[in-house]
């Protein structure tokens, strides 16, 4: 007996000791490294896994929270359809360091996919609602995919979409029923059957739509606000007619966050009654504003200071003055003073708005000095979203131009310019900052000479006579698994123009008949720079007598990858990080007629893009694989040709805003 109680008591001392030591130590322990091991097949990536974990390399490891990080990993595990999952662990304790490393031992087991999916509480719908809910190409789940719990998930809002959208507003679902197999029947082992029940309730039309002020109205109507809803009442109640109308009513500069919300339900004339929050904001706004901008292939950047009135003369019109200053070089910048008019509603419709521009702009250049009083009358047409193209713009723009040739001891030129253009706009991409799908197509026709011929027989003044003709694709595509966070696209682009000169721009000058140009400089096609082919710097490329000028055929093409990958990292600064690489190809032709395969310039290169909320930031280095106009400098056609010169074989790019 007495052996007995020495044992235990040496045992309960060792046990003390051995707890007290760990719990000394354990606390101030560093986790140096978090190991993923899978112990049969592989479904996930490891950085997957440990994106999902409490802890982090680098924390201070908590045996509590390791323990939960367990059941992370169990549920991940679960809810992708490894229902007999296991995770086993290890710790690694370094005394010496005070770190230690977790092990996660995982064994997936069999994945259990789906063997039926029912769906209830549906019977009584009406057929067309029925066959959406039916459509098989819409569907998320079916039988033999994979379980998922989040694709579940977005299966039932689907359907309860459709039916918000067709008149059931206060339709809800039951949580989805999983039933996994229990039997020796080999075509059910591994099998699930998802149950989803919906409750339809009653069907509802649109009521009554009521409007709140809140803070001060001053000349904004209920009206203004009313005539943005894309619903009528009394027409069957529809979810997404309801977020339309709020994404109109964002359009109303005086509107803050306008949220359209159900005011009352009534359930025995089965209508629901809409209400609307109008918080307006401040009428007037003085705005600083700094920017990049591009004008022909030239990056420059600017400061301005811009007034804006919200809502100008009532009916949600909009005027803004705006003071902008363009610099970039001590030879070449611009200042521009603009008032600008926004007419929503234009003719009483919704889709049609217009625009009234009238300012005056002053441009200092090596070669001339331009003082320019213009005028311009838009209209912006939106067109359904079922059309191919989406909307059509209108411009008539009224200039009258005076320009000062410094290389002709300062003769001075004045110009009446009257140029109509339209544009056709076709635009299917998913996302503005970093688009991975879709499309981009642009058409645009351009007339100038008619008007402005007319008003340079009665005054000794120059006029421009010239069509033109740009096209404009881009397309994207995601390379990565997943359409949530992408991190890999690729972009296409290919565009084209051309310019045809027609008429006759002569006046006198001193006594003397002058022939001036028909197009002006600024029309004309550049190639070269950070948004075209970027082996070669702003209006450095061309087939042409004058590179700066430009031509009147152009025809680019690019292909880039992008990558975001750091896109998933905890790091807020590291994730807007990303890369691209790229081929680009094309060049400028005084003329169409004069247009040869071998002369098309090749480059290639890669860049990083630091995406903010104004777009990507971008730096790019462009190296020419292929210049057809080397020239001594050059040295060679080919960028390791015989006799090639590196050092004028790449550019260095800077740019905002993607490169198409």
């Amino acid at each position: 007996m007495l052996k007995f109680y020495l044992i235990l008591f040496f045992i309960l001392n060792f046990a003390d000791c051995l707890f007290s030591q760990t719990k000394v130590n354990i606390s101030s322990f560093e986790i140096d490294e978090i190991k993923i091991i899978f112990k049969s097949s592989q479904s996930f990536e490891s950085e997957s896994i440990i994106k999902i974990l409490a802890l982090k390399e680098g924390d201070e490891f908590d045996y509590p929270v390791y323990m939960q990080d367990v059941e992370r990993i169990r549920k991940f595990y679960f809810d992708a359809g490894f229902f007999d999952a296991k995770v086993d662990t290890a710790l690694i304790f370094n005394k010496e360091d005070e770190e230690v490393i977790e092990k996660f031992f995982i064994t997936e087991n069999k994945r259990y996919s789906y063997q039926e999916i029912s769906y209830q509480g549906i019977d009584s719908l009406e057929e067309k609602v029925k066959s959406l809910i039916q459509n098989q190409s819409d569907k998320l789940i079916f039988p033999g995919k994979f379980y998922s719990k989040d694709t579940i998930k977005l299966e039932a809002s689907r359907i309860l979409n459709i039916l918000f959208n067709n008149g059931y507003a206060t339709a809800t679902a039951d949580n989805p029923v999983v039933l996994k197999y229990e039997t020796n029947n080999t075509a059910l082992i591994d099998k699930v059957r998802i149950i989803l029940k919906f409750h339809p309730k009653l069907k509802y039309v649109f009521g009554t739509t009521s409007v709140k002020f809140t803070g001060d109205q001053y000349n904004i109507s209920k009206n203004d606000i009313l005539r943005e809803l894309t619903y009528n009442e009394n027409q069957i109640y529809d979810k997404q007619e309801v977020i339309k109308s709020e994404l109109n009513l964002t359009k109303i500069s005086l509107m803050e966050n306008p949220r359209i919300s159900i005011a009352d339900i009534d359930s025995i004339n089965k209508k629901i009654n809409l209400s609307i929050n109008a918080i307006i904001r401040n009428k007037y706004d003085l705005t600083p504003e700094i920017f990049g901008y591009y004008f022909q292939q030239v990056f420059y950047i600017g400061s301005g200071l811009t007034f804006s009135d919200k809502n100008f003369l009532g009916g949600g019109r909009v005027l803004k003055s705006s003071l902008r200053f363009y610099f970039h070089s001590l030879s070449d910048n611009r200042l521009e003073f603009i008032n600008s008019l926004y007419q929503p509603f234009l003719f009483n419709n919704r889709n049609i708005t217009g625009n009234w521009n009238i300012g005056a702009e002053y441009r200092l250049n090596k070669e001339y000095n331009l003082t320019e009083i213009k005028n311009s009358f838009g209209v912006i047409i939106n067109l359904p979203t079922y059309t191919y193209i989406n909307n059509f713009n209108s411009i008539w723009e009224i200039s009258n131009q005076r320009l000062i040739l410094k290389t002709l001891d300062d003769a001075t030129i004045n110009y009446f310019i009257s140029t109509i253009t339209l544009t056709a706009v076709h635009n299917s991409t998913n996302n503005i900052q970093f688009p991975f799908k879709g499309s981009l197509q642009t058409f645009e026709f351009e007339e100038s000479g008619l008007l402005s011929g007319l008003i340079r027989k009665w005054f000794n003044t120059a006029s421009l006579s010239y069509i033109k003709f740009s096209n404009f694709n881009s397309t994207y595509f995601n390379l990565s698994k997943q359409d949530a966070k992408v991190s890999s696209a690729l972009a296409l682009k290919f565009s084209n123009g051309i310019i045809f000169e027609y008429g006759d721009n002569s006046f006198e000058f001193d006594g003397i008949t002058i022939q001036s140009s028909r197009i002006p400089t600024d029309k004309k096609f550049v190639c070269g720079g950070s948004a075209s082919i970027r082996g070669w710097g702003a209006k450095q490329l061309g087939i042409v007598d004058n590179k700066s000028i430009g031509g009147n055929f152009i025809m680019e093409s690019s292909i880039e990858h992008r990558m975001r990958p750091f896109l998933n990292s905890s790091n807020i600064y590291l994730r807007d990080l990303g890369f691209a690489s790229f081929m680009d190809a094309g060049n400028v032709w005084s003329e169409i007629g004069k247009f040869k395969l071998n002369e098309i310039a090749w480059a290639a290169g890669a860049g990083i893009r630091y995406y903010t909320i104004i777009g990507a930031i971008r730096f790019d280095v462009g190296f020419k694989l292929y210049d057809p106009q080397p020239g001594p400098v050059g040295g060679s056609n080919w960028i390791f040709g015989a006799g090639a010169n590196f050092s004028d074989k790449y550019n260095l790019q800077f740019g905002i805003g993607n490169t198409f």
